[in-house]
């Protein structure tokens, strides 16, 4: 319950933070750690964007503290450096936080920070499906265990190119679609408009790696439990692409966006799920 009730959090500070960019609310509190000078600021639309922003991320904090501190208790051996990184990334998160609006929201260390709140997302969850009593922590990383590490890795890496590409400004690079200014292959590829349609060529080689994903679990007996999760997967990337389409027409309008969000990081759970389970399939 500890492990899912944090993984909710995180997932609402992830969306919410997106919420934030999207509404051009990142400087609603322009100083920190207090927001105007104050513990509680005065009203505002985008400052209480940015305030509940960092209100969500402390109460999340404090439910990872608990189950870090189950999960240490539980865990054996190597197992026991799971809790321990994800408390470091969460301090590593506070710190660029506060770095990201004393900053001005640069554009990398924006990237990093949405990244380690992406890896802090999937470590919650790999302590919540393994709780060290029931369902012992394993790292399955050989044969299929290793094929649905690398599906999970490319979603990734997928999202970390689409933070970059938000942050950067490069939403509109391609302002059409399924073109890129007017061409299959982009006239002009300056730096935004690489980033953009390498983003895209990116989700169509995702998508046809989760259609391969899918004939392995229907064609091997042994992963017909994943067969669903993967049909699961293989309908989010189409949902996916169909969402970053509606991002682009709509000119970046932060519920489209926040919803683009929103679709990849259940993916991101999803595959990381296939994976888990291979733990225990036969």
């Amino acid at each position: 319950m500890l492990g899912r009730l944090t993984a909710g959090l995180f997932f609402l500070l992830l969306v919410w933070g997106n919420l934030v960019a999207g509404m051009k609310a990142g400087l609603g509190c322009p100083d920190w750690p207090l927001c105007h000078g104050r513990v509680v600021p005065p009203y505002r639309w985008d400052i209480y964007m940015e305030f509940g922003h960092r209100v969500i991320a402390a109460t999340a904090t404090v439910a990872l503290a608990f189950l870090v501190y189950r999960r240490f208790r539980d865990y054996d051996g190597w197992a026991k450096a799971v809790p321990l990184v994800a408390v470091l990334l969460v301090a590593a998160e506070i710190v660029m936080g506060g770095l990201v609006v004393i900053l001005e929201l640069p554009v990398r260390l924006t990237t990093f920070h949405f990244m380690a709140g992406i890896l802090v997302f999937l470590l919650v969850l790999y302590m919540a499906g393994f709780d060290g009593l029931s369902a012992k922590p394993v790292f399955p990383a050989r044969e299929a265990g290793g094929l649905f590490l690398a599906v999970a890795v490319l979603v990734f890496l997928q999202a970390a190119l689409g933070a970059y590409v938000r942050h950067s400004g490069s939403g509109l690079a391609c302002p059409d679609f399924p073109l890129c200014n007017g061409g299959i292959i982009p006239p002009v590829l300056d730096g935004y408009t690489m980033a953009q349609f390498s983003h895209r060529m990116f989700a169509y080689f995702i998508f046809l790696t989760s259609l391969a994903l899918y004939a392995f679990t229907a064609t091997d007996q042994r992963q017909a439990r994943n067969k669903g999760l993967a049909v699961a997967l293989v309908a989010l990337v189409a949902v996916q692409i169909a969402v970053g389409a509606a991002v682009v027409l709509t000119g970046l309008y932060y519920p489209a966006t926040a919803l683009h969000l929103a679709v990849a990081v259940v993916m991101l759970s999803v595959a990381g799920a296939i994976w888990a389970r291979q733990a225990t399939t036969a």
